[in-house]
This record gives structure tokens, C-alpha cells and sequence, in this order.
């Protein structure tokens, strides 16, 4: 597996930085144990070459064991994986067609829809996963979002910890540009080496720097889902033309998706679900461990329509975003309904299946 860094040019679209092996094209198989056997009926077809994007989180987890598993080939896809930095790069990259696919955040995708690009939600990848950490003197001071007063808080423009933070300092009755300083950082460890140096008295950081953050000694003032519960965080946006083309490559695709999903709800997979994550992820086992089984990172590939528009409400209220409109256009939720129901097909009793049929009613209808 080779796991290659994407270096695509940004579009006239401002860059945001939020915070998450390409393998070559797999070669088709013939059973070649006798001549006899070759014929049309046992070629195998050729596996359908998917470009995805993703961010250096686990909370991307979902992506990696779909790949670890084997799931993509088993839909037939041939899923190549491009690294970024940033959630601006991604988004320029899916909305300029040089990705197929990629996860970069909530906040990010709502605020380039604004400023025009192009792209289709069609699925989610994680949930919640955030936390405002502090060192251990100030921390306990600042579980009341209105004590944030007065105070200097470090984060990172777009991502999704940053709105769910902004919008309980607000809710507290806090004016965001006036009553605290906010400083805008390059990335979640800037965050942390800032909160350490007691350059700021906290700051907002994602998966996996939530667990890095408490092994450099601070403390975590609150995850976000105390703040906003349930809130969605990564969600899969799609290049609009080749969804718009292909949907079938994408119900195939939201079917590994579910299949990793389904596979990660077993504890008994951990050590499995750990080496794949790993493969892409260059951070310690029990850090990644804690992420996905300790229960502050939702880990779904449904779409959850219903908490997207709910979650755009609070950055128009807030001040992130300026328009209030209904974006529902761009988010869709049939290809997970038409992957999700291929699945409970082929298992109908599955209780798994089952119970994220009853979920997908009440997220998206």
C-alpha cells in the first residue's frame, strides 16, 4: 500500500485549513488453472478506479478499514488514497474533479458551497471527536462556556470543534469578537504547543490531538459533544459531474463503507480495525485505540441530513457563514439509502442493518 500527499492547486476559492499507499490500478485476475476454464464467463471485470482524499485523523477510520478489510475491492473498486494537510486543498481538489471523493470536515464544505464550489454530500465518515483543552490550573475554570470571558483561546479556522466552541461561548451570551480573544492557528499541534507555552489559556483540537493533548499533560475542558450533542464533524463530499454520471461506483462504494462500519461495531475486530488504521495513520495504537473505543468520536457513514442543516443554522448565527438558505440540494441521501438496502438484501435478519435502517429514518427524513 502506498499512501501518496496530494500536491493540487488551489482554485480561486480562499483556503481554509480545518480539521482529517495510493495503490495503483489492481491488475485482473484470470483463473488460470487449466485452459478449459477460461472463458467469458470467468474473466474477472475490471475493478473501477476511485480517487479519495482524506486528513491525518482517525476519524477517518472508516476509509481505512474498508481498505484494510478488503471491502472496496469486494465492491469492485480500485480506491487510490491522496493525504492532505488541509480541508481547503481537498475541497478544491473534489470540487476541480482531480478527487472522486473526499472527507474534509462539516464547517469547511459549507462555507466553500457559499463561495461556490461545486460538490455533493452523500455520506458521513465521523461524528462529534473535538475537545477545548487547557492546562490543568485553567481547566476547571472554563467548564462554563461563560467563563471563556476575558480569556485567550487558540483554534483553527473551519473546523468543525471550532464552530461547535464558538457557538457555546455565544449561547453563553459572549460576543465571539469582543468579550475573548480568539487566535486563528495553522494546525491542532500549533494548538497544543500554543496552550503548553501558556500563550493562550486553551484551545480546540480534533482527533487524534485530543489524546495528544492529554499525553503532553494537559487537561480536556470539554468535548464538544457537551456543547452540541450528536453534532455531525467529517461528512463525504463527492465531485458533483462523475456522481451525477456514476452512481452506481458510489452505491458500491457506501456499501464498504457500511461493511467498515459494521466491522469496527465489533469489539472483537479491535486488533484488525487497529492495524488498519495504523497503515495510515503515523500515531500510537493507544492513541487510536482511545479515539475509537472510548466513546467521544462517532464513527457512521450515514449522511445525516437533518444535523448537516442544523449544524449550517449555528455558523450562520455565529457569524461563520452569511447567508441563511436551505442547502438541501446538495446533500444526498439515496445513495446510502440504495447501498444500505443492497446489504440488507443479501443479510435480512443482520440486527446491524436493521438498526441503521431505524437510524437512517430519523437522521435524514
Amino acid at each position: 500500500m502506498k499512501i501518496r500527499k496530494a500536491l493540487f492547486s488551489s482554485l480561486v476559492l480562499t483556503l481554509f485549513l480545518a480539521g482529517c499507499a495510493g495503490k495503483t490500478a489492481t491488475e485482473t485476475e484470470q483463473d488460470t488453472s487449466s485452459k478449459e476454464e477460461v472463458s467469458a464467463n470467468t474473466q474477472e471485470k475490471a475493478l473501477t478506479p476511485v480517487n479519495v482524499g482524506y486528513l491525518p485523523s482517525t476519524g477517518h477510520s472508516l476509509y481505512f478499514i474498508a481498505e484494510g478489510e478488503g471491502y472496496f475491492e469486494e465492491a469492485g473498486l480500485d480506491v487510490s488514497f491522496s493525504l492532505f494537510s488541509n480541508s481547503g486543498e481537498g475541497i478544491n481538489a473534489v470540487a476541480a474533479g482531480q478527487l472522486d471523493i473526499g472527507t474534509f470536515g462539516t464547517a469547511a464544505p459549507l462555507k466553500f458551497e457559499e463561495q461556490g464550489a461545486e460538490f455533493v454530500i452523500f455520506g458521513g465518515q465521523m461524528g462529534e471527536g473535538a475537545g477545548i483543552v487547557a492546562k490543568p490550573e485553567n481547566a476547571e475554570g472554563l467548564k462554563d462556556p461563560a467563563n471563556f470571558e476575558g480569556k485567550k483561546v487558540a483554534t483553527v479556522s473551519l473546523a468543525t470543534g471550532d464552530v461547535v466552541w464558538r457557538s457555546a461561548v455565544h449561547d453563553a451570551g459572549l460576543d465571539l469578537e469582543n468579550d475573548l480573544e480568539i487566535v486563528e492557528m495553522q494546525s491542532a499541534n500549533d494548538v497544543i504547543v500554543a496552550v503548553n507555552q501558556g500563550e493562550v489559556d486553551a484551545g480546540v483540537v480534533w482527533v487524534p490531538y485530543v489524546e495528544k493533548a492529554k499525553q503532553e499533560g494537559l487537561e480536556i475542558v470539554a468535548y464538544t459533544n457537551e456543547y452540541m450533542e450528536d453534532h455531525v464533524c467529517g461528512r463525504i463530499i463527492a465531485n458533483t459531474d462523475k456522481f451525477k454520471e456514476e452512481p452506481e461506483t458510489y452505491i458500491a462504494f457506501m456499501e464498504a463503507m457500511i461493511k467498515a462500519e459494521r466491522f469496527l461495531a465489533d469489539e472483537n475486530n479491535k486488533k484488525a480495525v487497529l492495524a488498519d488504521v495504523v497503515a495510515f495513520i503515523d500515531v500510537d495504537k493507544e492513541i487510536i485505540e482511545k479515539d475509537l473505543y472510548d466513546g467521544y468520536l462517532v464513527q457512521s457513514a450515514d449522511p445525516d441530513k437533518n444535523a448537516i442543516l442544523a449544524f449550517r443554522e449555528k455558523m450562520v448565527e455565529i457569524g461563520y457563514l452569511a447567508e441563511d438558505k436551505d442547502v438541501s440540494g446538495i446533500i444526498d441521501i439515496e445513495v446510502y439509502k440504495s447501498a444500505l438496502e443492497n446489504l440488507k438484501a443479501e443479510n435480512p435478519e443482520d440486527p446491524f442493518y436493521q438498526e441503521l435502517e431505524e437510524r437512517y429514518v430519523e437522521k435524514n427524513l
